[in-house]
């Protein structure tokens, strides 16, 4: 982020708290009770936003080295990533060719490539096949012509992603807004290259997958739900926002940006004194803290508009290697994951049931929960039911 951009937010935050106010759209924006409940609002939705939009799998930090890999089947087809010896990103259907079982599970460090556990045909780290076992038996199979199947995939400002349908290339740039954009510029400013793993925590919800982000979206909540936790540290009803495309930034302020007050304008800074939330559309949001940034990524369950998986990954700036170390970080992820886990999660899971009920045809979000708004707005638009 640009030394004037975080010096204009805290400029922003300052106004708004002298006004008691917060940024607010121009009017009230009712979203159907069908964008929670609807199997084929749901169905749309994983035939659009989750086959044809790129989507953040990873960080680089994730995949130092030659060999590292992930899997992924939460996107509907199993799907590999791998960094091959020249240290590129490649990505795959995780998909033998011989009989389409799948060739690696979770994530590690593959010596040599990936050999099914099936029948062993064996692939490289490009995804070449490299070996079939009693080859003499399928005359006519070209291995070059049955390397495993690549999907579209970018690595960027530290980041991976990818598209799960062949040859859809994309250009994530003007996906996040422009190349000039602030949101580009936020991204590659934060150096997530040289961020380190430090944690991950999978959860299975019952809640609509836009509901895990919605939760990251407006600080409304922040008082009545999180009285003891992160309650007493940021601001209720208090936000800044910038949209960047599909996207956005929102930051929620915490109330130690009181003492910059008392500090030359030139050296006023945003990031210490608040949380970042970047939305990248559709399903990713990164939370930026003062000393490490999270990763939440919400997938939905076919068929079922009201499960979905939660994923969020921890990173910090540094390795851990110290017992001090580990034991702070520690203390800092608990209290992220145990406010998630035991406050957003149940009260959320609570109006997914009450949505369910049929009392209501529509949520009715307020003018001061104006990234709730964009996003619901934008998923919307995206699957044609604006």
């Amino acid at each position: 982020m640009k030394k004037a951009t975080r010096i204009e937010m805290v400029e922003r935050a300052f106004t708004l708290l002298d006004n008691k106010d917060t940024t607010r759209v121009d009017d009230v924006y009712l979203s159907p009770v069908d964008s929670y409940t609807c199997k084929d609002w749901l169905a749309q939705e994983e035939a659009i936003l989750f086959k044809d939009y790129p989507l953040l799998v990873a960080f680089t930090c994730d995949l130092p080295n030659a060999g590292d890999f992930i899997t992924n089947d939460d996107i509907g087809a199993p799907l590999l990533v791998v960094r091959d010896r020249d240290g590129g990103i490649n990505a795959f259907f995780n998909t033998c060719r011989h009989r389409g079982a799948k060739l690696a599970n979770g994530c590690g460090r593959a010596q040599a490539g990936f050999t099914c556990p099936y029948h062993a045909w064996t692939y490289d780290f490009t995804g070449k096949l490299r070996a079939i076992p009693d080859q003499v038996s399928f005359p006519g199979v070209d291995k070059a012509e049955h390397g495993l199947v690549k999907l579209p995939v970018v690595e960027k400002y530290g980041m991976i992603w990818l598209c799960p349908t062949t040859g859809k290339d994309f250009d994530i740039d003007a996906q996040l807004g422009g190349l000039d954009s602030g949101f580009v510029e936020d991204l590659q400013a934060f150096e997530f290259t040289d961020y380190h793993p430090y944690s991950q925590q999978r959860m299975h919800c019952k809640m609509n997958w836009k509901m895990m982000l919605d939760t990251f979206l407006e600080p409304y909540h922040f008082a009545p739900l999180h009285p003891t936790t992160v309650g007493p540290l940021l601001y209720h009803n208090l936000c800044l926002l910038d949209t960047y495309g599909q996207n956005l930034r929102e930051a929620v302020i915490r109330k130690s940006i009181q003492k910059q007050r008392d500090q030359p304008r030139e050296s006023w800074d945003i990031v210490p004194d608040s949380a970042l939330v970047y939305l990248l559309f559709p399903n990713a949001g990164l939370v930026m803290q003062r000393d490490h940034v999270e990763l939440w990524r919400s997938y939905p369950i076919p068929g079922k508009p009201d499960e979905c998986i939660v994923q969020m990954d921890y990173y910090i700036p540094e390795p851990a290697e110290t017992q001090s170390a580990k034991d702070h970080w520690e203390r800092n992820m608990d209290l992220a994951v145990r406010t998630v886990l035991e406050e957003d999660i149940p009260g959320v899971e609570g109006i997914q049931a009450g949505l369910s009920s049929g009392a209501n045809s529509h949520c009715t979000f307020g003018r001061n929960e104006p990234a709730l708004i964009h996003f619901q707005r934008e998923v919307a638009r995206a699957i044609g039911r604006a």
